[in-house]
């Protein structure tokens, strides 16, 4: 399960239309790649046709900015795929601007970041998730971080749902025994196809071609604000260049000094569903009745005992119904829709839950999502500690722990090495704004409170309620106080609460 950020919520509602639900509220064989070219790594995908045929900028250069998408500007620059060889290969990043729309009176740059790993930013600066006091003083400049969308799409052979389509039952020998089988053919594959590649995609490389940005614009300092897995390349930047960096707003925080096969974020939408659960109980229209978890462990029990099929997609498996159980506990607004799949399957019709689980993995790109994970992260190397603590898992989230199992076989066996991020200290970096939710599924609010006490001088902005992320969605109280950092650098309390 990934933190996945605004980038969840920017794809999510359409989709969730998509698959016959209403909103409320708010493959082919493995097989090598070529070597890699002088301009472009093995096994970056082509970019999106609607990518804009602007001039690809050597590193250093001015970015060349020419119309796109509307009413946006877009343009490209080149940076190496690794930087200690910066005559080597190279990728083009690709980046999107919203221009202010008070240029007399603009503040600077603000760079955005979703979340993901995989999520796009030329997506959600496009969507508008920028509150338009903050999008009046600043050009705000969303980039595809590389191995996204217009970044070297990173693509590989097998899908990484393809370990969801039977069931990761963490303590079932014969499930653990067949998603480690699935998961060695997807590591392996996804090696095969983008060996070159894959060891630079991780946040430090990330940070670097932010930086890369930056200079392209003709800036000494950008303001960014990062969601979820963009608070870790906000962390990252911040120890690498803390002299570029006006301001900073962080928004549910991923925190890089955890193991990668850690439960809290399993615990968190465990807690997610209970909360979800009480507030069905409260409701006599929620379509889950008055003990949707006893609904949802009748529909787990069924496909447990035979996959429901769905016509045109692969059957709904037990990995997959966790999946689709996990995307609408991102955004409260969406627990409407999960009531309604549970009644669905619960009636014998598998098919929301299973657009919904295809969804996940559509909201952003999951082969970065691993590729990024396993080398930010520390990792059991031996699948057998990563059966013991998927086990451990299972007593505290048992709806959640098959996501457990999978990421950490996904990355005992990467075929890259890992290269863990350490903490950051906060050194020669200006005020940082942190915003916390107490009920956030995907980033536990304790990691805020953590983030907030290592980086002197910053300020916590806790909101008390439920969902992953919530500056730009409407929330007076919250959406104010980021407004006014990013304007007049000037911090709320310490402890501010909305």
């Amino acid at each position: 399960m990934s933190p996945r950020g605004t980038s969840a919520r920017v794809k999510i509602a359409g989709a969730l239309l998509a698959a016959g639900l209403a909103v409320a509220g708010c493959t082919g064989g493995s097989q090598s790649a070529p070597p890699l070219a002088s301009s472009t790594p093995s096994g970056a995908a082509p970019t999106s046709s609607s990518a804009p045929a602007a001039p690809a900028t050597p590193l250093g250069a001015p970015a060349q900015f020419v119309p796109c998408d509307g009413s946006f500007e877009c343009a490209q620059i080149t940076v190496p795929v690794d930087y200690s060889v910066p005559t080597g290969p190279t990728i083009t990043i690709g980046i999107v601007r919203q221009p202010a729309s008070d240029q007399a009176n603009k503040l600077g740059v603000l760079l955005v970041n979703p979340g993901g790993p995989g999520g796009s930013g030329i997506e959600t600066v496009e969507s508008g998730q920028v509150p338009a006091a903050v999008a009046a003083r600043f050009d705000v400049i969303g980039f595809d971080p590389r191995g996204v969308g217009r970044s070297a799409n990173l693509a590989c052979p097998i899908g990484p749902d393809t370990p969801y389509y039977g069931d990761p039952d963490p303590g079932d020998p014969a499930g653990e025994a067949s998603t480690a089988q699935a998961v060695d053919r997807y590591d392996q594959a996804c090696g095969d196809a983008n060996r070159q590649l894959l060891p630079h995609l991780g946040t430090r490389d990330v940070a670097r071609d932010m930086d890369a940005i930056r200079a392209s614009l003709g800036q000494q300092q950008i303001s960014y604000l990062g969601y979820s897995y963009g608070t870790s390349i906000g962390q990252v930047y911040g120890e690498q260049f803390p002299q570029r960096v006006r301001a900073m707003v962080l928004d549910g925080v991923v925190d890089v000094t955890l193991p990668g096969l850690d439960p809290s974020q399993a615990e968190s939408f465990e807690n997610s569903l209970r909360q979800f659960a009480a507030d069905c109980a409260t409701r006599p229209d929620c379509e889950a009745g008055p003990d949707a978890i006893a609904m949802l462990d009748r529909v787990r029990a069924r496909v447990e005992a035979a996959p429901l099929p769905v016509p045109g997609m692969s059957p709904l498996s037990p990995g997959l119904l966790e999946l689709g159980v996990v995307l609408p506990l991102y955004s409260k607004g969406n627990w409407p829709t999960l009531a309604k799949a549970l009644k669905a399957a619960d009636g014998g019709d598998g098919g929301p839950f299973r657009r919904l689980a295809a969804t996940y993995f559509e909201g952003s790109n999951s082969d970065t999502y691993n590729a990024v994970t396993c080398l930010d992260n520390s990792w059991p190397r031996n699948p057998d500690d990563v059966f013991a603590q998927a086990r451990a898992a299972e007593l505290r989230a048992p709806h959640f722990s098959g996501n457990v199992l999978v990421s950490g076989l996904t990355c005992a066996k990467w075929p890259v090495p890992q290269d863990p991020l350490t903490p950051p200290t906060g050194a020669g970096l200006p005020p940082t704004l942190i915003i916390g939710t107490t009920n956030d599924p995907a980033t536990p609010y304790a990691n805020s409170q953590n983030l907030a006490r290592r980086l002197p001088g910053s300020a916590l902005l806790t909101y008390r309620g439920d969902g992953h992320t919530i500056y730009g969605q409407g929330q007076t109280c919250v959406d104010d106080q980021v407004n006014r950092y990013l304007i007049s650098l000037t911090l709320p309390s310490a402890i501010a609460v909305c």
